[in-house]
């Protein structure tokens, strides 16, 4: 082994040490401030425990997309597709801290630590992760394909090695589109530049997720081979998807030629993104954090009651110079944008155009997610930071801390899910009988979700960019977030309409999500100065 290291340029006992470095950091208890003796080592293996919990959520998602379909080609299709695109779309998020890292720069380079051996090391931590996300996303459609469709243990090891594969595929596609990027745009640049691709990026693998949802809708497309179609063998998803019956025996040689394809394809690529990782991107990063320079209209938000003064002033000061300087912070946001327009092309024919105070409206569910969704995601992602230790600062000044993490609430409440209930109400009236039904329809869906948000932060209270960033973390709050708002969803469809055609019904709502709203932001505040209390900064 290390004959084939020294080969390829690359120092073995450096290899194995960064990469265990990089493993172990994830598993580490993070720094910022913290309550007198709190140790937080089980809550440091929360964020990758939430992430594999996500992926096996997410398998049992294909997995029915798999029982479904009754063409073994077609289901594998769909099942690559989708674990693709996810774990495409989970790199993107958390692209700033998984991949590349400007802080590597000034922890490597000073250290007798070659190019080739930083990438290796970055690359093998890299691909631990996504190894695991997609073996546990491809179980239960593996299941599938061995029972449902009789395909026997072939088939079963078959969907895995095709969900790693386009997996690995894909992470290697991402990297040498990223690196490119920085290696070739100037630094001054590089953050917007870098933000832009982000949010196509992130926009076409929603798209593409969506694409393939709404395709298998319809039940001549679940009863299709694509296999009879010429062109189709021309797709790389294909290629991967004929993993399956070529491992099952089920194929013939068009079958086993495209897996092979697919294993040659996959390894190029890695091969080619494993080329383009170096320190020097490191540093590149690094010089783009102070490249950019301020702006003016430094007193925007004195003009937006609430925010004029004191600790709300001084977050969302705070929150507007971190998604301008903070890379990772600001391709996080980017990331996830994308994902409100997914829910609302989701639930375009769900009923999310019929007015739900005529009675009729009994779907819609996505938009509903969506709404309570976004303002948890973003909230959680004001937690963290890779300045965190500049947070002694909340510590040494006479700040409250309780009124920051306040504040840090109500700008999420404010700005992002007041600009998009106001942009949904708008949208509503257009269709809706009343212009009031839309108004009030977007009242009541807004207070539902301030409500969730209020006890995601009771449960959860962080100062504002005070908590040292894990590997995953973003990603593993999408997973977790998302299904502790299907409660929301889910009841909210069925309810509202039922509730809206009644009058008493429709007050005693209002009256009761009001008391919920002000007992929830006293308990907050309760709950705020106790955890407080006696907090330090380690």
């Amino acid at each position: 082994m290390r004959r084939l290291f020294a080969l390829a340029g690359i120092d073995a006992a450096q290899w194995a040490a960064l990469t265990r470095t990089y493993l172990v950091m994830d598993l580490r208890r993070s720094g910022g401030p913290k309550p007198a003796g709190s140790r937080g080592d089980s809550a440091s293996a929360l964020p990758l425990a939430g992430l594999l919990i996500g992926a096996f959520m997410n398998s049992i998602v294909i997995a029915l997309l798999v029982f479904l379909v009754r063409d073994t080609l077609t289901a594998a299709a769909g099942m690559v597709a989708m674990a693709g695109m996810t774990i495409s779309m989970l790199l993107l998020v958390d692209f700033a801290g998984s991949v590349v890292s400007a802080e590597d720069y000034w922890v490597v380079a000073p250290r007798p630590v070659t190019s080739r051996t930083y990438f290796a090391a970055r690359l093998a931590a890299v691909l631990v992760y996504v190894a695991a996300f997609a073996v546990l996303m491809s179980i239960v459609p593996a299941f599938v394909f061995t029972i449902r469709h009789g395909l026997g243990a072939g088939a079963f090891v078959g969907a895995i090695v095709a969900t790693v594969a386009s997996g690995l595929a894909g992470t290697g596609l991402v990297i040498g589109v990223y690196t490119r990027l920085i290696a070739r745009v100037p630094p001054d640049r590089l953050v917007r530049v870098m933000s832009a691709v982000h949010l196509a990026a992130s926009g076409l693998s929603m798209a593409g997720f969506l694409v393939v949802m709404k395709g298998f809708e319809d039940a001549r497309i679940r009863d299709f081979s694509i296999g009879d179609l010429g062109w189709i063998w021309y797709v790389p998803a294909t290629w991967y998807a004929a993993i399956v019956p070529a491992f099952a025996g089920a194929g013939g040689a068009r079958e086993v030629t495209a897996a092979l394809a697919a294993l040659v394809v996959t390894a190029a690529v890695l091969g080619g993104a494993a080329g383009r990782i170096s320190l020097e991107f490191a540093l590149r990063l690094s010089e783009a954090k102070t490249a950019t320079r301020p702006r003016g209209r430094q007193r925007a938000l004195v003009r937006i009651p609430g925010f004029g003064s004191g600790e709300a002033y001084a977050v969302a000061t705070l929150v507007r110079a971190q998604f301008r300087y903070d890379l990772r912070f600001r391709l996080g946001i980017l990331g996830v944008l994308p994902m409100t327009l997914f829910y609302l092309f989701l639930g375009w024919d769900e009923g999310v155009l019929v007015d739900p105070f005529t009675g009729s409206a009994k779907g819609g569910a996505p938009i509903y997610m969506a709404v309570a969704f976004l303002p948890m995601i973003l909230h959680s992602a004001l937690q963290s930071s890779d300045h965190w230790r500049a947070s002694w600062i909340f510590l040494a000044t006479p700040a409250d801390p309780a009124r920051l993490l306040v504040a840090a609430k109500n700008f999420v409440a404010v700005f992002v899910l007041g600009t998009y209930l106001l942009l949904m109400a708008a949208f509503w009236a257009v269709f809706y009988d009343r212009v009031w039904h839309a108004v009030v329809h977007a009242l009541i869906v807004g207070a539902g979700a301030h409500i969730l948000l209020q006890g995601a932060v009771i449960l959860s209270p962080q100062l504002p960019f005070a908590k040292e960033p894990q590997r995953a973390e973003q990603s593993a709050r999408l997973f977790m977030l998302f299904f502790f708002g299907i409660m929301f969803v889910t009841l909210a469809p069925m309810l509202l309409p039922f509730i809206y055609a009644r009058p008493p019904l429709t007050i005693a709502l209002v009256v009761l999500l009001a008391g919920a709203t002000a007992l929830l932001e006293w308990g907050l505040h309760r709950r705020a100065r106790a955890y407080f209390a006696e907090l330090e900064f380690t």
